[in-house]
Parts: structure tokens; sequence; C-alpha cells
């Protein structure tokens, strides 16, 4: 009798060990309360209990901070009906003139949010980038004061600023930021919100201002510094009104993101980049994105039964590192683009052994197929209604024009 006590001891011990943390702002949950701190408590809760699940009660939570997590594992994050995270609004700035090299201040027709101490990327030409020895497209400098027409630099300018030159938060959050080696991460019924309104300008928050930023340990030219992130997963979600991502993997194996709702991001919906390996977008709606999907230095990648209303671009795959072996054997297979803006598919130069199969393409504004890399199998790709340039280059066979 003693041994089996101590065993149903032992496994409701386990159990509740294991029993969901609950996040709420009617004084209902484990923590509670509407912004980031709550959210915050609970990752540490699950985390000291080795995993769990966070369940994340109706309301909205207004995250200053980004829900981060750095070398965790078996934690999935779980939104009830009605739970919302968002950004805060945009931290921003227009020039109003040209500033010299040298200049202390710069003079702004427009400015939110901008404050003494803020790391702000001015986004007009900076130094040479040491790797593609192109001039990098933006630089960054501190302020020491903000006003409503200037911003005035810890530093002088090392590079001239053309009149109209947008500005944002160099530092700005991601709402969930995963790093390291990160494993088992399931973020699941969540509306995630970058906080984006109609009167925003449309800026490129890149790797800032994301709904789900998750980056392994890499390096351009080494490749991977560290194990990669293991099992990401984003499920059932509407991810909207983000300046970055809507998500992005960044040396993820077996990530998955499917069954969501993306609209309105000024960049990628789906972003599957350096040495993403064995990732999944799947049956997600995707409308009004700069890309749907782009996979860049991505191998063995599935991008399957999506939906892409209103993109700039449809899916995107290029190179940017020069390793062999990668942007290869990636799947792009019956999806749906409705009135992309450019291409609907565009494959690049230094892309090889790839399948674009039995897609169907309405209304593209650019190519329905572009193909500038090797050895693709192409086949069964359904294109009606294209405006301009309609059509694919080498190596595609068995495509239906109508």
């Amino acid at each position: 009798m003693l041994p089996r006590l101590v065993a149903w001891l032992w496994l409701f011990s386990a159990l509740a060990a294991r029993a969901a943390i609950t996040v709420a702002q009617d004084g209902s949950g484990d923590f509670n309360g509407a912004d980031d701190q709550p959210i915050l408590a609970a990752v540490q809760k699950a985390r000291a209990a080795g995993g769990g699940e966070i369940v994340i009660k109706a309301g909205t939570y207004r995250c200053a901070n980004p829900i981060a997590l750095k070398d965790a594992k078996k934690i999935t994050f779980r939104g009830v009906p009605g739970a919302r995270l968002t950004l805060p609004p945009l931290q921003y700035a227009e020039t109003s003139a040209d500033a010299t090299v040298g200049a202390s201040e710069l003079r702004v027709r427009v400015q939110q949010g901008m404050a003494k101490g803020v790391r702000i990327r001015i986004m007009s030409g900076g130094a040479i980038d040491s790797f593609s020895g192109k001039q990098k497209p933006s630089f960054f400098v501190t302020l020491s004061a903000a006003e409503s027409a200037r911003l005035v630099l810890e530093k002088p300018l090392e590079f001239p600023v053309p009149t109209g030159t947008k500005i944002i938060n160099e530092d700005a959050p991601n709402l969930f930021e995963l790093r390291g080696a990160c494993e088992d991460i399931a973020i699941e019924q969540l509306t995630i919100d970058g906080g984006r309104t109609a009167s925003d300008p449309a800026v490129s928050g890149h790797a800032q201002l994301c709904g789900v930023f998750a980056a392994g340990s890499y390096d351009y030219v080494k490749g991977l510094t560290g194990p990669p992130m293991q099992g990401i997963a984003v499920r059932d979600c509407v991810v909207r009104n983000c300046f970055g991502r809507g998500v992005a993997f960044y040396a993820v194996r077996n990530g998955i993101v499917e069954r969501c709702t993306i609209e309105d991001t000024v960049d990628e919906a789906v972003d599957l980049d350096h040495f993403a390996v064995g990732c999944i977008v799947n049956q997600n709606a995707v409308a009004r994105c700069g890309v749907g999907v782009e996979m860049n230095d991505a191998n063995e990648c599935a991008v399957l039964r999506n939906r892409f209303e209103a993109c700039r671009i449809g899916i995107n795959l290029w190179r940017w590192c020069k390793q062999p072996d990668l942007n290869t054997r990636n799947v792009i297979m019956e999806n749906a683009f409705i009135g992309t803006k450019g291409n609907a598919l565009q494959l690049a130069a230094g892309t090889a052994t790839n399948i674009v199969h039995g897609n169907h393409i309405r209304g593209s504004g650019g190519k329905a197929i572009s193909l500038a890399g090797d050895d693709y199998e192409v086949s069964g790709n359904d294109v009606d209604g294209v405006i301009a340039n309609a059509g694919v280059r080498n190596d595609v066979f068995d495509n239906v024009a109508r």
C-alpha cells in the first residue's frame, strides 16, 4: 500500500508542477496586469520548472519590453479568445533638411516618441559593409536630446543625411524574441499586433518591431556558431501591423508556421533566414505584406497551401551567404497568389534544386514565376490573368497559362 501511495503522491506533484501558468487582467491569473510584466513573470516560473504552458487570458497586453527567451526549452504560450499582445507606438522621425558630415543635430519635420538616450537608426547610406563590400543602407547614432523640430546627437555625424530621411529607434522591441539554443517553444492562438496604425509611415523594421523573432547563433562566414534552435512553432495566431517581419526564423531547424493569419506587415510575413533548415510554412492566410515568404540561405524548407493576397512579392528565394549548398532542396507547392504587385514567385541566382509545383497565380503585376537559379523542377503551375511579363524562364515545363 505504501509504495502505491508514494507513487500517487509523486504523480500528483509532477502534474501540479506542470499545471498551466495563467496570466490575466481581472485578478484570476497566477500573474496579473495589462502589460508585459505578468507574462515575463510567467516565463520565469515556467523556466524554473523546466518548461510548461502559459495561458494568457483575454485582454490587451501592451508590451514595451520583448517577451524574451534565451536557451529556453519546452514552453508553450497559448491565448484564450480575446488575448492580444501589442507593441507600443512607433518611435519615428523624418528629416526636414539636409545634414552634412560633422553636424551635431538633425532638423525634423515630424518626430514621435524620441527621447534622450535613444539609439536611432538613420536610413541613409553609412559605412561600407565588410562582408558584401557595399555601402550599408543605414547607420546609428545616440540622441542627447529630442525636440519637436530637431534631434540633438551625442556625436557629430560621420555620414551625410539628406532631406526626407526616415529615422527609427534601433533598439525597438520585437514582441516575442527568442535567442540562443531554444527548443520546443510554441506560440498558439494569440493575436500579435506590431502596433502599426493607418497614420504611421511604412518604415522597414527588419530585425526590430517583429511579431516573432527567433535567432540561433550564426555568422555570415562561419555559418552556425552554436546549436541551432529546434522546434519553434507559431500556430493558429493572428499576426498583424508589424513594421518588421511577422515571423522570422534565423538558424532554426524544424520550425513551423501554420494556420496563421498574417496581414499588413511592412516587411516579410514569414522570413526563413540564414541557415534555417527543415522549416514548414503551411496553410496560412497572408495579406498586404511586403513579401509573403522570404527564404534567404534556407535549405529543405517547405511552403505549402498558403494564400498570398495583395503582397508586393509572393515568395522570394535568394542568396546572401557564400557557403556551398545553400538555398537548395526547398519545396513551394500548392499555394495561391492573388493580385501580387510584383512577381508572384522569384528564385534568384545562387539558388538550385528547388521544386515549384501546383501553385495558382492570379493577377500578378510582374512575372508569375521568375527563375534565375539552376536545376529547378517547375511543373503544374496554373497562371491566369497575369497583367504584364507573364511567364517563366529556364527549365520550365508543364505550366498551364490561360
